[in-house]
């Protein structure tokens, strides 16, 4: 099978991956580009409301974005797909179909997967539901629960007491006042080792999160471990010592790790795994630039440069942030004769913001937490993210 070869080549469509090609798009110069982009799936789901879309609080195909659709109507290729490894040399990727598609400029927006450490004995037992076919799996476990006549044991467990278990944890206690007919209402047990809710917040977010998910029934338990996972049960270790919870499922929110395929691509990579890019976002950033056309964006990537590692707030209004300036420098290459005779063009560095407001859902409450500051209005706030959510949508389809 031959190689293909285009302008730009993208490597993952999710909220990073669909900006980029949007913002090159936009841009007089990029509308005369041979785009492809690739992913393992033609529609995305949106990922800040994915609570809501697995109780069917929203409507599950309503809020899913028709990315392959919308990348061919604005004159892009779009390939489904695995993919089997990376040839740096060429800048081509090679699919597990055999296809190999080469682009002068290669951004890999391949982002992460929510999954518990190695170490954690009986992991593969623990509920995927944020990605890609998982939350497939996680839906139609939830609706077999639930909806089932004789389901023996419906007590969910949600570990991890960051944004994710919390806003899943109180999605899940809100289905005892809103749930699709023929439902059932779970009980809920939230599982946090640390001393407090969304320790990433402020202090005063986790106090009113708490507050929240206990006056809607969730069983919390903080300075609490899980130590095992089995299909009907979750083992413990807190402040009482051992203990087994019995359960009908339980779903990992602790954290996310690197996308397995990154380990396939040959690119510089941090000690924990992450794609490793310079300011610039360029993986082999000036002024060596060995492969200047080779990018990374979203939240696949960590930048290092200056004094380290950058810290990163990995959510998706980093993601548009940092699509802007890879269209910005890739145009830039583009702009050049192959080979780039006149020398590398400089490039523009990246903006460093560690920190952007949070919304927090819980189940029938909603927070807006930036610093300090705490809304605590779910009313307002729980329209003004569905509003976000249309926006997003209207990006990228009209």
């Amino acid at each position: 099978m031959g190689e293909e070869r285009c302008d730009v080549l993208i490597l993952g469509a999710s909220f990073a991956g669909i900006e980029l090609f949007h913002q090159l798009r936009r841009r007089k110069a990029g509308r005369a580009l041979k785009i492809t982009v690739v992913d393992r799936q033609g529609a995305h789901g949106y990922i800040p409301l994915v609570q809501e879309r697995l109780c069917e609080r929203l409507d599950v195909a309503a809020t899913e974005l028709p990315t392959a659709m919308a990348v061919a109507r604005a004159g892009g290729r779009y390939v489904i797909g695995e993919i089997e490894g990376f040839d740096v040399e060429a800048q081509a990727v090679v699919m597990t179909s055999g296809e190999r598609i080469a682009g002068r400029v290669v951004v890999v927006a391949l982002g992460s997967v929510l999954a518990p450490p190695p170490a954690l004995h009986g992991g593969e037992h623990l509920i995927g539901y944020k990605f890609a076919g998982e939350f497939a799996g996680a839906h139609a476990h939830l609706k077999e629960l639930l909806g089932g006549a004789n389901a023996a044991n419906r007590r969910l467990v949600v570990i991890g007491g960051g944004i994710s278990g919390v806003e899943l944890a109180g999605e899940l206690a809100h289905l005892r006042r809103e749930r699709p007919q023929g439902w059932q209402a779970p009980e809920v047990t939230l599982i946090q080792a640390g001393e407090r809710l969304l320790p990433h917040l402020s202090e005063r977010a986790g106090r009113k999160a708490e507050l929240h998910l206990r006056r809607q029934g969730v069983d919390l338990r903080l300075r609490t471990r899980v130590v095992q996972v089995t299909p009907a049960a979750v083992k413990l270790y807190g402040a009482d010592g051992p203990t087994e919870l019995a359960c009908g499922g339980a779903y990992w929110a602790g954290g996310v790790r690197p996308a397995p395929v990154l380990e396939k691509f040959g690119l510089p990579r941090t000690a924990s795994g992450w794609l490793e890019v310079g300011p610039t976002l360029q993986c082999f950033p000036m002024p060596s630039a060995r492969r200047p056309g080779l990018f990374g964006c979203g939240d696949a990537v960590r930048v290092v440069g200056g004094t380290g590692e950058w810290p990163t707030m990995q959510r998706a209004i980093e993601c548009i942030w940092e699509a802007g300036v890879v269209a910005q420098n890739a145009l830039r290459l583009l702009a050049e004769p192959p080979g780039y005779p006149n020398g590398v063009p400089a490039m523009t560095p990246h903006t460093l913001r560690e920190d952007f407001p949070h919304g927090v859902s819980i189940g029938g409450a909603s927070l807006v937490v930036y610093g300090r500051l705490v809304v605590d209005n779910a009313t307002i706030n729980t329209w003004f993210r569905r509003f976000l959510m249309r926006q997003y949508f209207a990006r990228y389809t009209r």
